[in-house]
């Protein structure tokens, strides 16, 4: 079994030092290889001015193996197509506001857990609630303010007792019952499904769904998912005859099961994609091409429409 070896040093960026260690994980040269030969060659769209992306790999719960992989596809995507430069990290050091400016959108690389602290702030410690609540106010200033927010896989495997972040990313993971499906195209006009042209197609990997999970401490339910708030890309084709499914085994009623969105969240553009458990996902040019476009969208250089998939 490959162990990934860990690179450590300090970054220094916007005038802040932390410490960076499983965000350097190496990535296997073969794994490199296979990436930049499937990433596009060009981006989409020119992008209006430099532009520079936070990937983020701080895990609390799982650790997915696939984490250095995704951070580095990330940074490979954006200097092949001159469309962004990359920063890899998993210090929250780099929200504080003063170094979170400095980026135009964010890229959650499976980050399971309660990252911007557990709980409600006002039932923290004095020194959680004064940190922690730094840094969400940060976020969602960054974000509202018109920057981009996104990830794939556990990026919505996170901040459960932060019901801010689950309205903003757009659903709370409730669980992977499948691992073999048939994708529905549901937005083949979306410049960012461009990749996959106009069409469904058959996929493996550990498939999210985002059904009901519980109740928050104040009772009402804890998962924001809905279609009424986003503009799905992506979903499980329930009644696709070429892969049968159990559809109750996701605990949704409707068996609507979403895979890849965008939504806005005040000014700001938001994009996520479930894909991302393993690691050959990262090998699929359809899936990068989906990605790329996906944050040229967050940035603001690719245009697409985010309007709610149902009223």
């Amino acid at each position: 079994m490959r162990r990934a070896m860990l690179s450590v040093g300090f970054l220094a960026i916007g005038g802040w030092f932390w410490l960076s260690t499983a965000a350097r994980a190496d990535v296997p040269p073969d794994q490199i290889e296979k990436v930049t030969k499937a990433a596009p060659e060009k981006a989409t769209a020119q992008p209006a001015q430099k532009r520079k992306v936070l990937a983020f790999t701080k895990a609390l719960g799982f650790v997915h193996g696939s984490i250095p992989l995704c951070a580095k596809t990330v940074e490979i995507l954006g200097t092949k197509t001159g469309a962004w430069e990359t920063v890899i990290s998993s210090d929250l050091a780099v929200f504080e506001p003063d170094s979170l400016k400095q980026f135009d959108a964010v890229f959650m690389c499976s980050t399971t857990g309660e990252v911007f602290g557990n709980g409600p702030v006002e039932k923290m410690s004095k020194a959680d609630a004064e940190k922690y609540g730094r840094l969400r106010k940060s976020v969602l200033g960054f974000v509202s303010g018109g920057k981009g927010w996104g990830g794939s896989h556990a990026a919505t495997d996170s901040c459960y007792s932060w019901p801010e972040y689950g309205e903003m990313i757009g659903g709370y993971f409730s669980g992977h019952p499948y691992g073999h499906i048939f994708v529905k195209n549901d937005d083949p006009a979306s410049p960012i499904n461009a990749a996959f042209k106009g069409k469904g197609f058959e996929f493996s990997d550990e498939i999210y769904v985002f059904g009901p999970r519980g109740k928050r401490a104040d009772g009402k339910e804890n998962q924001p998912y809905s279609r009424t708030k986003l503009h799905e890309l992506l979903s499980i084709d329930v009644n696709n005859p070429k892969v049968k499914i159990d559809v109750k085994a996701g605990n949704r009623a409707d068996g609507d099961y979403a895979i890849s969105w965008i939504k806005t969240y005040g000014q700001g553009r938001v994009f996520y994609c479930s894909f991302g458990h393993n690691e050959h996902i990262f090998f699929d040019a359809r899936v990068l091409r989906h990605f790329q476009d996906g944050i040229q969208f967050m940035l603001g250089d690719l245009a697409a429409d985010a309007t709610p998939s149902e009223k």
